[in-house]
């Protein structure tokens, strides 16, 4: 902690500052040419907001000149979670964001990439649209167990009673568009 004292209320530049403004910053497409193998990725998107994904049918795409591989949900052969922690699915086989990957096309290069990718042909199923909390709760639709912060040592049943004591209370509702949503009780 005593490293960052000397640095409290002084300008420091960031550490890639001068690569920045010299232009000389190598960005993810700059490196690909240290790696003349480097294969492209580019995905396949759902135009739904929600919808189940009946089939999807490469054959096309692997025609395109270029195209190493069509990855989707069997080649996962574990986990497929683009996450540490129970996140999204990798490849989805219900899709709940407009534009969301479905599958990925692997090719020599960008352009490859993207017309295999438009040759891909996927099958949907359109489902309702869930667009507020409202219409999540209504569906029973929540991206995961409802999650709770406390700060306490109680059981339950003891920091309820405590809670109903108070003399001061706050109760409403909270609606905002962040990724974490809090539960108030």
């Amino acid at each position: 902690m005593s490293h960052f004292k000397n640095h409290v209320g002084k300008a420091i530049p960031h550490e890639s500052a001068k690569l920045h403004v010299s232009g000389e910053a190598l960005y993810t497409d700059d490196l690909s040419k240290f790696f003349p193998k480097l294969l492209h990725a580019f995905p396949v998107q759902a135009p739904y907001s929600h919808a189940k994904v009946l089939k999807i049918d490469s054959s096309e795409a692997l025609n395109v000149q270029g195209i190493v591989k069509v990855l989707s949900a069997e080649d996962v052969l574990g986990v497929n979670d683009s996450g540490i922690h129970h996140d999204e699915a990798l490849f989805p086989s219900e899709v709940t964001f407009h534009g969301q990957a479905v599958v990925w096309v692997l090719a020599e290069n960008e352009t490859a990439a993207r017309l295999g990718a438009a040759a891909v042909k996927v099958d949907y199923e359109p489902l309702p649209a869930i667009l507020s909390i409202q219409a999540a709760i209504e569906s029973q639709s929540f991206h995961d167990e409802p999650m709770s912060l406390s700060r306490h040592n109680l059981s339950d049943a003891e920091f309820r009673a405590r809670f109903e004591e108070q003399s001061h209370r706050l109760q409403g509702e909270l609606y905002m568009g962040a990724q974490e949503h809090f539960l108030f009780i």
